[in-house]
Order: structure tokens, then C-alpha cells, then sequence
């Protein structure tokens, strides 16, 4: 006899973003990654490498999101290529202290 036991399959989504984020164009942020910010046990992958300026507003949307999936029991993880979104990331861990 043989016993099959499942393998929970990591929820992974990832999500691209390009172009300048700031207070004219957060709601496009939003919109793409708003969506995936509901399902529990997930992992939800930005990728801000092609973005050349994450201004205030963006922050705040990332911060909100990270918030509200941390109560759905998922995580959010950033990643960000470009100097300039690197050190607005900063502020980020300056905030969080």
C-alpha cells in the first residue's frame, strides 16, 4: 500500500512595476498589486527594479500593503535595483524603528 501525502505548493506572485511612483500614478500601483493582498499564506514578490523614483505616496501603498497582508498571514518582499529606490527603501527601515 501506498500513502500519498500532499505537498503544499508555495503561493508565489510575483508582481513587476516600472516608471515613477508618486502621488499621480500610486493608484496604478495599487491597482496591480491589491488584488493578490487578500490570500493568506502567501508570498508577494514587488519587483520595483525597473522603477526610476519611488516618491512618498509610493511608500505609503507599500507600507499599507505590507501592513495588511502581515494580518492575512502573508509577506511582502521588495525588490528594487535602482540607487535612487534603494534609498527611498531606506526611509522604510528608518520608519519601522
Amino acid at each position: 500500500m501506498s500513502v500519498v501525502v500532499p505537498v503544499a505548493v508555495a503561493k508565489v506572485i510575483r508582481v513587476r512595476v516600472s516608471g515613477e511612483i508618486d502621488a499621480y500614478t500610486v493608484d496604478r500601483l495599487i491597482k496591480v498589486i491589491e488584488p493578490h493582498l487578500d490570500i493568506s499564506d502567501a508570498l508577494i514578490v514587488v519587483d520595483l527594479s525597473d522603477v526610476t523614483f519611488l516618491g512618498a505616496a509610493g511608500l505609503r501603498a507599500l507600507v499599507e500593503a505590507e501592513n495588511h497582508v502581515r494580518r492575512v498571514g502573508s509577506r511582502l518582499y521588495l525588490i528594487s535595483a535602482t540607487a535612487a529606490v534603494q534609498r527611498s527603501l531606506a526611509l522604510l527601515d528608518v520608519v519601522r524603528e
